[in-house]
């Protein structure tokens, strides 16, 4: 059974100026001339059983003034880091039993596209009978460049590719952990901050053997037990690979003050699995409550010395008016 997800078309404009008669394996964009490629569906989930074909379909558009020929390939893919970044495998040497580049065929090879064209290319997936069960990924890329390349070497060229993760059925894993959570500080983890804004990084694990969407929130609470946030954590659906961890980054921006905990309760995989962590920390604005302390120190120093020197005076004034009084005593 097919699943295709992120049915809006999303644009990627990637430009490379290229000098050379090599292919070029870079995403990037180009402020000198309107180069892209569209692609729709971004990313293909597809339920697969051992020794099915299925065929899948991408709709490849030239947003670009000029005419393009492009050239299709399928690689693997991991997890470049804890961003979720695809790290694409070319020319991988895998296995066949966990290699989706070895189970899919693009029906062309290469192709022309006139300018603000479109072509939908299909794709046969043959998943062998002996692959793994669980998580297998792979990109269906596709390379554009100016049609003048072929001619003179030189010209611009653009790559994108649609993500696919396929799912083989068999015993499936489906197993994380929060293998971090904590507070930020000026990029550092901390327990201890002057004011808001406060950060939170969710680190999470899958050690199974399926990708995962983590979701849930981080509830928020103050020294009195009283919920102060409730932040979601990966609204955005991303999926966390087998063998890898995903950094989850979240931001609270409110007054602060005192001693706060905060937990991050995760629901995932297909039985509902939940994973929790917490932390607690001190919100302390010390450089207000040092200026405080200093002004209220200077004005109690200011009012005693100004109590002192009344007291003197009205002391003072006492002894003047007590000697006048002890003068006109002995004349009499």
């Amino acid at each position: 059974m097919q699943r295709i997800y992120n049915r809006a078309t999303i644009l990627i404009i990637a430009i490379l100026a290229s000098v050379s008669l090599l292919p070029v394996d870079s995403y990037a964009q180009s402020t000198g001339a309107a180069q892209g490629i569209q692609l729709s569906p971004s990313i293909i989930e597809l339920n697969a059983e051992r020794g099915g074909i299925y065929t899948l379909t991408v709709e490849v558009t030239n947003i670009t003034a000029g005419d393009l020929d492009y050239a299709v390939s399928v690689n693997d893919f991991t997890s470049k880091d804890e961003t979720g970044s695809p790290k694409v495998l070319r020319d991988s040497r895998l296995p066949k039993q966990i290699s989706v580049r070895t189970w899919v065929t693009p029906s062309v090879s290469e192709f022309h596209l006139d300018a603000r064209k479109n072509k939908t290319v299909e794709f046969r997936v043959v998943v062998p009978m002996d692959a793994e069960p669980g998580g297998h990924y792979g990109v269906l890329d596709f390379s554009g460049s100016d049609t003048s390349i072929k001619r003179t070497g030189v010209g611009l060229t653009a790559s994108a590719g649609t993500l696919l993760l396929v799912k083989v059925d068999g015993i499936i894993e489906e197993d994380a952990s929060v293998a971090s959570f904590y507070a930020v500080n000026n990029g550092k983890e901390s327990n201890f901050f002057e004011n808001s804004p406060v950060s939170f990084i969710t680190r999470v694990e899958n050690t199974g053997n399926i990708h995962i969407k983590p979701f849930g929130t981080i509830v928020l609470k103050n020294m009195f037990g009283s919920v102060v946030a409730s932040i979601p954590v990966n609204k955005a659906q991303s999926n966390v690979l087998p063998g890898s961890i995903r950094r989850f980054d979240n931001v609270y921006d409110g007054y602060m003050i005192g001693h706060y905990t905060a937990t991050v309760t995760l629901g995932y995989g297909s039985q509902g699995q939940v994973i929790m962590a917490s932390t607690s920390f001190w919100v302390i604005p010390y450089k207000l409550i040092v200026t405080i302390l200093l002004v209220v120190s200077l004005m109690i120093f200011i009012l005693r010395r100004i109590q002192i020197a009344y007291n003197k005076r009205v002391i003072k004034k006492y002894k003047n008016a007590q000697q006048k009084n002890d003068t006109e005593e002995n004349k009499n």
